[in-house]
């Protein structure tokens, strides 16, 4: 028959902290599941979307914003087309981002349409050691461009990340936050930008380097949400068991 076991010493302050602490680390690890899970359905959600409009046959870039505008949602990854006149002497660097593994910076145009209307063109990546807008090896073709590419939707600052200077002319920044750039583009800037697919002419070198659009996957989410809930079951059972023995060793020391 197995002994009496105390359970007094779980009064202690220092046990009353370590079952606050294990409570805290369930709600963290089931919360941070959770998330995970809403990741997943957010990535299965771009995805639809993505095949969708993508699929969709590309309309002129006036059309989409007069048929879809002016929201952004409705704009999203519509398929456009649009002729106009690049302005290198306007463009960004957007910094840090990589294409197959190799670290960069994507080049960030305005492209001048008709009137006075303007819109950001994302030209593609060019390798980490090129940084400064106006290189040579990526000026875009002079004159009238006819582009086709994607819309995409203006970049906003989360909880964490680095912000944008909020006056004066920025070279570089840390995403395609287009109310900030339209402080300081000319023309009257669009609401939504275009990710490059392809351009005639065609840029005369191999910089920039158009960037694919995103494949169809569901990423990771669905690992680390079934990571966090088993740390979430291995706590809750863990926690238990060594109450449990503490109980046991605390009997055996007092018999």
């Amino acid at each position: 028959m197995s002994p009496d076991r105390d359970y007094s010493f779980t009064r202690r302050p220092k046990w009353i902290a370590g079952h606050i602490i294990a409570l805290l680390a369930v709600v963290v690890f089931v919360n941070l599941g959770m998330w995970q899970l809403r990741r997943l359905e957010e990535r299965r959600d771009f995805n639809s979307l993505l095949s969708s409009r993508t699929a969709e046959a590309e309309i002129p870039l006036a059309e989409a914003l007069t048929r879809y505008g002016p929201s952004q949602d409705s704009l999203e990854l519509r398929v456009v087309t649009a002729t106009g006149t690049y302005a290198p002497q306007e463009e960004v660097i957007l910094l840090a981002r990589s294409y197959s593994g190799v670290s960069g910076h994507h080049v960030v145009t305005p492209l001048y349409l008709e009137g006075d209307r303007a819109i950001m063109v994302d030209r593609g990546w060019v390798p980490i050691d090129l940084d400064e807008p106006g290189l040579e090896v990526f000026v875009p073709p002079q004159g009238p461009v006819t582009v086709v590419g994607v819309l995409r939707k203006t970049e906003v600052r989360g909880s964490f990340g680095p912000s944008i200077p909020a006056e004066g002319a920025v070279t570089q920044v840390a995403r395609v936050d287009l109310e900030r750039l339209d402080d300081q583009i000319a023309g009257d800037l669009a609401p939504v930008y275009v990710q490059l697919l392809k351009q005639d002419p065609a840029q005369s070198g191999d910089l920039p380097r158009l960037v694919p659009l995103p494949e169809p996957s569901e990423g990771s989410h669905r690992g680390y949400a079934v990571q966090w809930f088993l740390f979430a079951a291995v706590t809750l059972v863990g926690y238990p068991v060594l109450l449990r023995r503490t109980a046991i060793r605390g009997t055996d020391s007092t018999a």
